[in-house]
């Protein structure tokens, strides 16, 4: 199984300067961290360099999409779609988590099971955006969630047409 999770703000801002554009949010942090505990989380090198990104991601193995090599993570470079979809065959007891930027979220799109989506009210002063509209094209929302703060609301979306895997 492969899922996507991050969080946006209402226009779908996901970044400023290098790290999340809105103040720090324990409810949302735990719920990541919750779904992808014992799992196999993949992000892009900026994801990873971001200064409030822990290091080693505890009870999870990480994946990062770079050129050079990372500390307290794999590496993987190339075809982001043929590396993401051979984690899946070399975890197939964990979910994989493509957790962000935006263009690994984007090129990994048709591969997605399941996009756990955090949906921050409001909107932020960004630099890092992703195109929801067309993410979400092809997705309906099946569970939504208000966080007890009511600053943000938790989403899964499925896809409306299943993956076809080669266990299915």
């Amino acid at each position: 199984m492969i899922n996507a999770i991050f969080a946006v703000d209402y226009y779908g801002g996901m970044g400023f300067q290098g790290t999340l554009p809105w103040p720090h949010n324990a409810e949302d942090l735990a719920y990541f961290q919750k779904l992808t505990t014992g799992h196999v989380v993949v992000m892009g090198s900026r994801s990873w360099a971001d200064p409030k990104m822990p290091k080693p991601l505890n009870g999870r193995t990480v994946y990062v999409a770079s050129k050079k090599p990372v500390k307290f993570a794999g590496q993987i470079n190339g075809d982001i779609v043929e590396k993401v979809l051979a984690l899946e065959q070399q975890h197939p007891d964990q979910i994989i988590w493509v957790v962000g930027g935006p263009q690994l979220i984007e090129a990994c799109s048709d591969l997605f099971d399941q996009i756990h989506l955090t949906h921050f009210k409001g909107s932020y002063k960004i630099d890092t955006k992703i195109d929801l509209k067309s993410l979400l094209t092809g997705f309906t929302p099946v569970r939504a969630l208000v966080s007890n703060d009511r600053k943000s609301t938790f989403i899964k979306y499925e896809p409306i047409f299943k993956r076809i895997t080669p266990s299915s």
